[in-house]
């Protein structure tokens, strides 16, 4: 991926804004002289721990090029000489945040999934994936201006790979887990412009061929699109799942099922799925679906907004929340009322129809109730949006997500700790997720406390990703 020409005064503008929060006269004249970083005065918020130990005040935490190296009490922490000091008074550090849902080849806005409502006529399907790969950089940096340091792509082209490549080399990005083609029980022929999302198998030899193929690419997780409608044969596609969850197994790849029905979630379970990447919606979770996510050690990401999403999106109702205002890509806010402006003639029928009902989106009402029942019963809960699906847009589309969490019944400190160390345990990456020595200096300081409002994770003063230092409104205003 070409290097933006804009990045040396992004780098330049981040340093300007950091200096404005430094308390020391000797701060680095450039950001290649930053060596080490001490935020000194801050409250530490630790999610992995219990409510009573999760905040420690006035610490400091000092950070040596890509990690932290010390984390204390101000009076017994010294700040090293020559050290960038960032005053941390009055402010709250946590862990970045992950996704633990996101697909970087659709971009949240009405023409991204031809397969729901086909918009050919206004915006040829193959120019909106040319725009996705054209705009990826733009991508990253709303990512990084929500605080998210992390995010897991469940699924898409094998042109996933190369946006992986593409965040390792970038100056500004997120650290990005991706998975290949989604493994399916349907096709979905409207998405294959060469290099298909979504790729149909009728067998678990076939299956097992598709996975032998993307393991040759290093995918951090193989992904199953377990779709079962009216007449299927459910015996045999728990057997397509368990090929897969088999082969993916044998060369120590984790498998992530798409399974929203209690039924094809447990038998994703039985063929061995490691992470259901959405809820259960369509009825309560029972006894021998906790009984199953245990015996696997099974993760699981609720996606609560999604529907939702597309809801409010193909409705004309949707509205961009004053984070999304702040922190999502200016582009495809500007594409979401695209609806008011074009011709009624080439408005999807479904479209047009769900214009004309005026009935509101129901809150995912039984996806809520199931996710308290599952945080209780100890299944561990990752934080995840969906973002790129039409309406959940990349970046700030977690704040949504979270405010749903809280909705469900979950505290702060649960919230933060299922974007954080669960985020973490998703990715597999033990050095992320805490604020401890030895860990990624992957950190947010906010200026209001998480910890009584969720809603306060918006709050991103600046983002540390990998022992550097970002302005998010820099970063914003880097890609308008």
């Amino acid at each position: 991926m070409r290097r933006e020409p804009i990045v040396a005064g992004l780098k330049l503008r981040l340093l300007l804004a950091c200096v404005a929060l430094c308390a020391s006269a000797s701060t680095p004249a450039s950001l290649a002289d930053v060596k080490q970083i001490a935020i000194a005065g801050v409250t530490v918020v630790n999610p992995e721990r219990e409510a009573k130990d999760a905040a420690v005040a006035d610490a400091t935490v000092v950070i040596s090029g890509d990690r932290i190296v010390a984390v204390g009490s101000r009076a017994s922490t010294p700040v090293p000489a020559g050290a960038m000091r960032i005053d941390g008074r009055g402010k709250w550090l946590i862990p970045g945040m992950i996704d633990g849902h996101v697909h970087f080849f659709q971009s949240g806005n009405l023409y991204t999934r031809p397969d729901v409502a086909d918009f050919n006529a206004v915006m040829p399907y193959a120019r909106e994936a040319a725009r996705n790969k054209a705009r990826l950089a733009a991508t990253f940096k709303v990512w990084l201006a929500s605080g998210v340091t992390g995010v897991i792509d469940v699924g898409g082209p094998f042109w996933n790979f190369d946006v992986r490549a593409a965040a390792e080399r970038s100056d500004a990005a997120p650290r990005v887990a991706t998975t290949g083609p989604l493994i399916s029980m349907v096709a979905r022929p409207q998405l294959d412009l060469d290099d298909p999302p979504i790729i149909k198998v009728d067998s678990p030899a076939a299956a097992r061929d598709l996975v032998r193929r993307e393991l040759e690419r290093k995918p951090d997780f193989i992904k199953v699109w377990f779709i079962h409608r009216p007449g299927d044969d459910m015996a045999a596609q728990e057997a397509i799942v368990k090929a897969t969850a088999d082969a993916a197994h044998a060369a120590h790849v984790r498998l992530a099922v798409h399974a929203t029905e209690l039924d094809t979630a447990k038998a994703a379970l039985r063929a061995g799925a490691d992470y259901l990447v959405h809820s259960v919606s369509d009825a309560p979770v029972d006894d021998e679906f906790i009984r199953l996510a245990r015996a696997n050690h099974a993760l699981l990401c609720p996606t609560l907004f999604v529907a939702n999403g597309y809801q409010y999106a193909l409705s004309n109702r949707w509205q961009a929340t004053p984070e999304e205002q702040r922190l999502a890509d200016p582009q495809i806010l500007a594409a979401m009322h695209d609806l008011d402006r074009m011709p009624k003639d080439l408005i999807p029928e479904r479209v047009a129809k769900s214009m004309a009902d005026a009935t509101p989106p129901r809150a995912p009402t039984l996806a809520l109730k199931n996710l308290k029942v599952l945080w209780d019963a100890g299944i561990p809960i990752v934080m995840g949006t969906d973002a790129g699906n039409i309406g959940t847009l990349h970046g700030p589309s977690v704040f949504r997500e979270m405010a749903l969490m809280r909705d469900a019944g979950l505290t702060p400190l649960q919230i933060l700790r299922s974007a954080t160390t669960n985020g973490a345990r998703a990715m597999g990456r033990s050095d992320l997720g805490a604020i401890a020595p030895g860990k990624l200096a992957d950190v947010v300081l906010l200026d209001a406390d998480p910890l009584i409002d969720v809603a306060n994770l918006s709050r991103a003063e600046r983002v540390i990703k990998a022992g550097v230092v970002y302005d998010p409104k820099a970063l914003i205003d880097s890609i308008r």
